[in-house]
């Protein structure tokens, strides 16, 4: 078959100070076959949330791509750019036509000015496009608020279903399955949304969001009729009518038992929501169980210093309160700060310098600190692996303060990986603790040799208290900000 394949992926956070405007997306990701930009990105390997490319070239189908764009999260895209890259990708798909299926990546939370349903949008575009017989396969990220525009519109919609998310490519293979029978006439997907009101980070490597993603996989293989379940967690800090968390059923022509599987998953899911809500702690007693640790390396995660969720990657809080206490053989990556690596990157290896680092962005950054740093290493060409993709650092320097290291960086990014240390030659593994400037994308490289896993929720642009938030179009009530029993979608949720 002929399927046109697209990638547009941008998690919009309503209230980051950081713009995303077309230079987010070059300097990330961006092909444009309109004009030959990011051509050389089609001569790397797909993976990951691209998995589906390879899988349909391994089974022969001939795959016409169009723009494949994605950023760092930040703000909503200038409106002005997403149109330009939209209207390039509806462009593409008509020189493609005609095509027997369309399959594209979004990630289901993105937003521009003056649109508050990106998704649904672009979807809806390619529908009219491409008419009504032509199915439409989508892959998300789990952290999508499904509106009612993004299912009309589309015939298959998958988000995956670990975070971090370490299945794309098990669901791409799922989602081109079932395109594959729906072209064939051998299937007829159809699909069943049931939304829960709440909001929150929920962590599928522990109990009991595992159990509960074990058993959306345990339907798909034992229950006829249905082809896909997936637990929507929702982006709460997208501030649109639709945030909010759901169960996403895709069924053959059983609707009626697809509705009954996600209404009866949406209300165990609501009922462990007080479980599954992310361990946070505060800096002050991570920093006490640094200080008191004997053995192995203890990892702190700085949730709402993530990028991945649109903050800086700039704040200081938790750096300034391991210098207060003078806590040493410990280390901090990465700190987003092109121009303080750009002076020590000119200072050189070896050299001790005067510097003031991080709290550059806004109130949520934290102050600049001024300290006295030494240079231990600078490279051009470290990066990480972002799930199984080389991911650049940028130029990036690894600093020592009083026996703190701090791996700062020029490209904006979370961590995946330890690589964000070794590539600047330190040894997590050596020190009493590292400090990671990530939500829960760093766990499946970290985990197998931390003492201990801490998440710290301190001040910062991304929070998990959701109550802080000044939100304008979110509806209430929602779990956490508003306590139960309440009624939602006309029904008692408690």
């Amino acid at each position: 078959m002929k399927v046109y394949s697209a990638y547009f992926a941008h998690e919009s956070n309503s209230f980051s100070p950081l713009p995303t405007t077309l230079d987010s997306y070059s300097q990330n990701c961006l092909y444009r076959p309109a004009t030959g930009e990011g051509r050389d990105i089609l001569d790397q390997e797909f993976t990951d949330d691209l998995a589906f490319i390879p899988i349909l070239q391994s089974r022969n189908h001939e795959v016409c791509i169009g723009p494949l764009a994605a950023t760092t999260p930040s703000a909503p895209t200038r409106k002005e750019d997403y149109e330009l890259i939209r209207d390039e990708l509806i462009l593409s798909l008509k020189e493609a036509m005609p095509v027997d299926a369309v399959i594209i990546f979004m990630h289901g939370a993105q937003l521009a000015v003056g649109y508050s349903d990106c998704a649904g949008d672009i979807l809806h575009r390619i529908r009219a496009v491409v008419g009504t017989k032509v199915p439409i396969g989508v892959e998300l990220d789990l952290h999508c608020n499904i509106t009612a525009m993004m299912l009309d519109s589309a015939d298959v919609i998958i988000p995956c279903k670990e975070y971090p998310h370490t299945d794309f490519a098990e669901e791409g293979r799922n989602l081109v399955g079932i395109i594959e029978g729906a072209v064939k006439g051998d299937l007829h997907p159809k699909m069943t949304f049931s939304p829960v009101p709440i909001l929150g980070y929920f962590h599928t490597t522990r109990e009991p969001m595992s159990v509960l993603v074990a058993e959306t996989r345990r339907l798909e293989q034992e229950e006829d009729g249905l082809l896909s379940v997936s637990i929507c967690h929702g982006f709460g800090l997208a501030d649109v009518a639709h945030t909010g968390a759901g169960i996403l059923v895709v069924s053959n022509g059983e609707q009626q038992k697809a509705q009954e599987i996600a209404q009866s998953l949406g209300d165990q899911l609501f009922a462990i929501r007080e479980q599954i809500k992310a361990p946070l702690c505060s800096i002050e007693y991570a920093l006490d169980v640094v200080q008191k640790n004997g053995n192995g390396t203890v990892v702190i995660a700085d949730t709402t210093d993530n990028t991945g969720g649109g903050a800086a990657g700039d704040s200081t809080f938790v750096l300034k309160a391991m210098i207060e206490r003078n806590i040493t053989n410990v280390a901090l990556s990465l700190l987003w700060d092109p121009m303080a690596v750009d002076i020590a990157m000119k200072a050189g290896v070896g050299s001790q310098l005067a510097m003031r680092i991080g709290g550059k962005v806004g109130p949520h950054s934290g102050d600049p600190l001024d300290v006295m740093a030494t240079i231990l290493a600078v490279r051009s060409d470290a990066f990480q692996i972002m799930f199984s993709s080389k991911t650049p650092l940028g130029n990036a320097v690894a600093l020592d303060i009083g026996g703190i290291t701090v791996i700062v960086n020029s490209i904006r990014e979370q961590v995946f990986d330890p690589r964000c240390f070794t590539e600047l030659g330190v040894d997590p593994w050596k020190l009493k603790a590292v400090v990671v400037k990530s939500a829960q994308h760093f766990y499946a490289a970290f985990a197998p040799f931390a003492q201990q896993i801490l998440y710290v929720d301190g001040p910062g642009s991304v929070t998990a208290d959701f109550g802080k938030l000044p939100y304008k179009q979110l509806v209430r009530p929602i779990w956490p900000i508003d306590e139960t029993p309440f009624t939602v979608g006309g029904r008692e949720w408690s």
